[in-house]
């Protein structure tokens, strides 16, 4: 399954939530915020919005600084 994150293409073996991609991209959800197809997503919908085939996700890592 392709999908496209950031604008770059990634392939997957199947359809996955997306507390699951973000995991196989080792990102913390809890320090992400998804747009997913055009949508911002809430954390706790995360695990209820399986992302398919040629579906479109941004992700915003938040990095703390000081």
């Amino acid at each position: 399954m392709k999908c496209i994150i950031n604008g770059d293409e990634f392939n997957f073996d199947s359809e996955q939530s997306i507390n699951d991609v973000l995991r196989s991209l080792e990102l913390d959800p809890q320090r992400v915020i998804v747009e997913y197809n055009k949508t911002l997503i809430k954390q706790e919908d995360y695990d209820n919005n399986t992302v398919r085939e040629d579906d479109q996700l941004e992700l915003l890592e938040f990095v703390g600084g000081g």
